[in-house]
C-alpha cells in the first residue's frame, strides 16, 4: 500500500470500455481533468440516465443516503459488506492480502506469485469483479502491464481508489455484476473470487462474467459448496435471524462464534468415527472436533495465523449477507456448458468450488 498522497482521478481509457448498465452507450459532460486524467464529471446514456464520477470512480450504480432504508436484499447486502470493509485498517489488509494470495494461488492452479505473473504476462485488461477492498486488482496491477479495473457494488471503491491512486494501470468502478457496466468481450482475464454466491441469482451472475471474457481469455470464479444437511439447516435459520439485526448485533453474534471455534480449536480434541453419518454428510474417520462442528453443523471459523479480527470478520462474512448461497460441483459446470466455455482448472475444497474457464 501506498504512503503518498494522489489525485483521485480515472485514466480517460476507462471511457473506451464504459457503457451505462444494460449497455448504453455513455457520454461525458462537466469534466474535470488534470494531466489527462478525469477528476469529477458526469457519465450521461443515451436515455438520459446519469452517473457521476466522484474522487476518481464512476458510480454506475444508485447510491443510498445515510438513514436510507435498503429498497430490497441487494441493498442491505451492499450496506452489509461496506459495514464490513470499514472494520480493515490498512495492518488488517495487509494480513488479509498476504493469506488470500496464497490461496488464490493454490486454488486456481497457478501454483504461486510467480505461477500467476507469468499467466498474467500479455493480458491487457484485467477486471476484478466483486473487488472489495481493491486487493486482487491492485495485485494483478502490480504484477502486470495490462489496464486492470476493480469494480464492487459497495462504496469499498472510495477506499480502494484512495489506498492504489499511485498505480497507473488501475481503475476502480461501482458497478453491479448483475448488471456490469462494460462493453462484452472486453476483458482478457476476469476474477470474480468469493462473489457471486453473495447475488441474487449466482447463475446470471456467472454468464455475465463470461460473456465479458473475450474469445480465449479467461475467467476466474469461486462460489461457495453445499454442506451438510444440519449445516445448511444452521445457515438458513441464522442467516434468516440475522436479516433483522443491527451491523453491531451481528458484529457481536460473529465474536461469539469466534470464541466458540478458538476455543475447540485449542481444546484439540479428536474422535474417530467408524460408521460415519452419511446422511448428514459425515464421513467415517478420525476428526477434529473443531472442524467436525464447522463443516457439519455451524460455521465457527478460526484460524491462528490469521487471529482474532479477521476470524471475526469472516464469521461475520458468512451469517450477515442475505444471500450467501452455496452450490454443487455439477451445477457449476453446467453453467460453464452453458456459458460455451472450457474448464481449464478445477478445484473441489470442503469450502468452496474453484474454476478457471476460457472462452471458446
Amino acid at each position: 500500500m501506498h504512503s503518498g498522497t494522489f489525485p483521485l482521478s480515472m485514466h480517460s481509457e476507462l471511457l473506451e470500455i464504459l457503457v451505462a448498465p444494460g449497455g448504453k452507450a455513455l457520454r461525458i459532460e462537466g469534466a474535470v481533468e488534470e494531466n489527462g486524467q478525469i477528476q469529477s464529471g458526469t457519465l450521461v446514456s443515451d436515455t438520459d440516465e446519469r452517473f457521476p464520477i466522484h474522487a476518481g470512480v464512476p458510480r454506475m450504480v444508485p447510491k443510498l443516503a445515510p438513514g436510507d432504508t435498503p429498497a430490497d436484499d441487494k441493498d442491505a447486502d451492499r450496506l452489509s459488506f461496506e459495514a464490513k470493509w470499514a472494520q480493515y485498517g490498512p495492518a488488517d489488509k495487509e494480513r488479509l492480502s498476504e493469506f488470500q494470495y496464497r490461496w488464490f494461488d493454490r486454488r486456481f492452479g497457478f501454483g504461486s506469485e510467480d505461477g500467476f505473473t507469468a499467466f498474467l504476462a500479455g493480458k491487457h485488461r484485467i477486471l476484478d469483479a466483486g473487488t472489495g477492498p481493491g486487493l486482487c486488482a491492485a495485485r494483478c496491477a502490480r504484477l502486470s502491464d495490462a489496464r486492470v479495473v476493480g469494480m464492487d457494488l459497495g462504496d469499498s471503491v472510495t477506499v480502494a481508489q484512495s489506498a492504489y491512486a499511485h498505480r497507473a494501470n488501475l481503475d476502480y468502478v461501482q458497478g453491479d455484476i448483475l448488471d456490469p457496466p462494460f462493453r462484452d468481450a472486453t476483458f482478457d482475464f476476469v476474477v470474480a473470487d468469493q462473489v457471486l454466491h453473495h447475488t441474487p441469482d449466482p447463475r446470471r451472475a456467472f454468464l455475465n462474467v463470461t460473456r465479458l471474457v473475450v474469445p480465449g481469455g479467461e475467467c476466474a470464479v469461486y462460489l461457495y459448496r453445499r454442506k451438510g444437511m444440519l449445516r445448511e439447516l444452521a445457515d438458513e435459520h441464522i442467516v434468516g435471524t440475522t436479516a433483522r439485526l443491527s451491523t453491531q448485533e451481528c458484529l457481536e453474534l460473529s465474536e461469539q462464534l469466534t470464541e466458540l471455534g478458538r476455543e475447540l480449536s485449542r481444546l484439540g480434541a479428536k474422535i474417530t468415527l467408524e460408521r460415519g453419518v452419511p446422511l448428514l454428510g459425515i464421513e467415517p474417520g478420525e476428526h477434529d472436533v473443531q472442524r467436525l462442528i464447522y463443516w457439519n453443523m455451524l460455521k465457527c471459523f478460526w484460524n491462528e495465523d490469521l487471529g482474532w479480527h479477521q476470524s471475526v470478520m469472516i464469521n461475520y462474512d458468512w451469517y450477515t449477507p442475505r444471500y450467501a448461497s452455496r452450490h454443487s460441483e455439477q451445477e457449476v459446470l453446467s453453467w460453464c456448458e452453458e456459458a460455451g466455455v472450457s474448464v481449464e482448472h478445477l478445484d473441489v475444497l470442503e469450502s468452496g468450488i474453484s474454476v478457471r474457464a476460457r472462452r471458446l
